[in-house]
């Protein structure tokens, strides 16, 4: 036991004035005059022993009085080793409240979001009045760096909603240190983290370096039942939408339960009508694939949604995309000859825009505009159109080459960054000396849809290599020599089509072959589609738009009902790049809308992020493990929010005893006052019997 004011133990000397008062008050002689002596004898000894019985008592009562009222102004109470970093004048608290979905769960039919509201309200009542606080939640927005009052601080609560973000611990910690080493002078705070720790979202616990200096406090926030069914993933088996034609759509939901999920109607809605709708079991801890198919009736960005009943995590019971429907495909030729082949090939679909430029006459600004760039046959390819090309590839143009007979090879190899070689021939190409190209392979995806079957002995195009290069990507025609004919090479943002014969009779027959158009309108179709996602994640930095007749110098923004937010955005080519906002947007289906007039640019849809659904959660056992070698870390389980303060103060706080020392100070004078009040009467009634 220790004393706050321990100056006050010397009044313990007033205790000797009880003695004082016994020894000069009570044992002083006093004659009494009796007729009968022999009756005054008797009464005197039993008189005598009563009061010097009372007279022990009163002083005994008089000096734990003086005793326990002097140790009550002292201050005592019983120390604790956690409660010298309560004590000082300022105490400065950084309060994290984990606001992403998964709190969405419940515990007992109440959600772990409310209960974790009321968490952090309880802990400005275990600390005095000039304590300051930090309110971080999974925003981390600005001004959340700073420390308020406690008023102020509930006031940021209140404005608390979901996050469509989760934050990893680390870096939650790091943002709470910097707060602390700007803000506060004491080496001694407290740290609060208030959550379902759910494995996903806060990561590996164990690899957070703690400061040794501040208390750290887990609030874990355990739901009833961790299991949740999801949508996982959505893809079209075809990337390339047209109207009016069946399309399929791959759905895959995965149940995060141990139970199996039976029976589940999985429902697909363009726009608010729904087009299909499929029934699936999944056992537990394991996912299914649905194929869905539906026709679309409109061309355009169509939103889509997929949507599934489960309960009580509902946030990702639905899924939002957008499908392209026959988009424009804009194509640009570079060719010096006559004809015009090229152009011509593209012109049965509609959704095809074609230019032709001549190497004397090229409209720079249209190359970064298109999805496809075709070199036809070009002799060189001089400084300006190598610059242009690689202004339009980093915005993620495609490129398609067809080299020329006498082509400048290095001015090919600058400008595509391939090197390449010429192949020398005895004599003059003729359609003899053309090799027949192999059969492509049956698992090249590049090939899903131009053969209805793939057989050995089917008839396939010949031609005369011109060029071979040395950079190697993904190989898609073979000479029967072994050399190649045609080439996909990736680059970071685009890709390069690389053939390897002129489109001229004396070298290759390919232009006349079967095989000439579908080639031709899958590059085509594949440079429009490789940029374009169904859907981004609100866990993704960038979502990257394709859409026509895109300005530099327009501002574009985020559309839903009555809602808009313009993010920061820039324009490369005919690609918008917007960052995606890490809060104040919730998951859909999003217009993009020039600011200016509000005329409809395209469509964009977010999803949370699927780690979001994965309610697996660290345990308290786990949680005390991890942290069981820091003494400065407490763990505050499955405590109510009555429960909290209580248990917070008998960990933290020291017990004081004053107010029982002054209970038995009042009871020791109180005792005096019955004992000189009572006794007496009880004495004189008997001696008057």
């Amino acid at each position: 036991m220790n004393f706050l004011f321990p100056a006050f133990l010397y009044g313990l000397s007033l205790a000797a004035i009880p003695v004082i008062i016994h020894f000069f008050n009570f044992q002083r002689a006093r004659k009494v005059y009796f007729t009968n002596v022999a009756f005054l004898k008797s009464v005197k000894d039993v008189t005598n022993s009563r009061n010097k019985l009372k007279n022990l008592l009163v002083m005994m009562a008089r000096i734990l009085f003086i005793v326990f009222l002097v140790m009550a102004f002292a201050r005592p109470f019983i120390p604790n080793e956690n409660s010298m970093a309560l004590t000082g004048n300022a105490n400065y608290v950084s309060v994290y409240f984990d606001n992403s979905y998964s709190m969405e769960n419940e515990q007992d039919g109440r959600r772990l979001f409310d209960m974790g509201r009321s968490q952090v309200e309880q802990i400005s009542k275990v600390f005095p009045n000039t304590a300051v606080y930090q309110l971080l939640d999974n925003g981390f927005e600005s001004g959340s760096g700073f420390f308020y009052e406690q008023n102020k601080m509930e006031e940021k609560l209140l404005s608390v909603g979901f996050s469509n973000f989760g934050r990893n611990l680390k870096d939650v910690y790091e943002k709470q240190q910097t707060a602390f080493r700007t803000h506060s002078p004491s080496e001694s705070n407290h740290i609060f983290w208030v959550s379902d720790f759910q494995r996903s979202s806060v990561g590996d616990l164990s690899r957070i370096q703690l400061d040794s200096t501040n208390r750290l406090y887990l609030m874990p926030l355990k739901p009833s039942s961790d299991a949740n069914l999801y949508i996982d993933s959505v893809w079209l088996s075809s990337p390339f939408i047209r109207e009016n034609e069946n399309n399929t759509l791959n759905v895959t939901l995965a149940n995060d339960g141990d139970d199996n999920a039976e029976g589940k109607l999985v429902k697909l809605f363009l726009g608010d009508r729904q087009v299909s709708s499929a029934s699936v079991s999944i056992a537990g801890k394991s996912s299914e694939t649905v194929e869905m198919t539906f026709a679309v009736t409109e061309s355009g960005d169509q939103p889509c949604r997929i949507s599934v009943e489960d309960y009580p995590v509902s946030f990702d019971n639905d899924y939002f995309f957008v499908i392209k429907v026959a988009p424009k495909i804009r194509i640009v030729v570079i060719s010096d000859l006559p004809d015009g082949f090229l152009e011509s090939v593209y012109s049965s679909e509609t959704f095809f825009e074609v230019k032709s430029f001549s190497t004397k006459a090229i409209d720079y600004s249209e190359l970064t505009k298109a999805d496809l760039i075709i070199l036809d046959q070009l002799p060189t390819i001089n400084d300006a159109l190598s610059s242009a090309i690689t202004a339009a590839t980093q915005g993620g143009t495609n490129v398609t080459v067809f080299p020329a007979v006498d082509a400048n090879l290095k001015s090919y190899s600058g400008a595509l960054g391939i090197p390449m070689r010429k192949v020398q021939q005895a004599g003059t190409p003729s359609e003899k000396q053309q090799i027949a190209i192999q059969v492509p392979a049956r698992e090249n995806p590049f090939f899903d849809g131009v053969f209805e079957k793939i057989s050995a002995n089917m008839s396939m195009p010949k031609a005369i290599a011109g060029v071979q290069w040395t950079v190697m990507g993904n190989n898609l025609l073979y000479f029967k020599t072994g050399e190649l004919f045609l080439s996909e090479v990736p680059r970071q943002n685009h890709k390069i089509y690389m053939f390897a014969s002129p489109l001229t009779d004396a070298y290759t027959n390919f232009p006349k072959h079967a095989l000439f158009v579908p080639v031709m309108y899958k590059v085509a179709i594949s440079s429009k589609m490789r940029s374009d996602h169904l859907s981004y994640s609100f866990g993704d930095p960038v979502a990257a738009v394709n859409m026509e007749e895109l300005n530099k110098a327009d501002v574009y923004k985020l559309v839903k009902g009555e809602f808009e937010l313009i993010p920061p955005q820039k324009v490369a080519g005919n690609m918008l790049l917007m960052d995606i906002p890490k809060s104040g947007l919730e998951s859909g289906c999003y217009d993009i809308k020039r600011a200016q007039d509000g005329q409809l640019m395209g469509r964009v849809a977010f999803n949370y992020n699927k780690k979001e659904s994965e309610l697996n959660c660290y345990s308290s056992t786990e949680l005390a493990q991890i942290f069981k070698g820091n003494k400065n870390v407490q763990i505050y389980n499955e405590v109510g929010e009555d429960q909290f303060v209580k248990e917070f103060r008998d960990n933290n706080v020291a017990k004081p005893l004053w107010r029982y020392f002054l209970i038995v100070a009042l009871l020791a004078l109180t005792a005096e006052l019955l004992m000189l009040r009572f006794w007496n009467s009880g004495a004189k009634k008997r001696q008057t019997v």
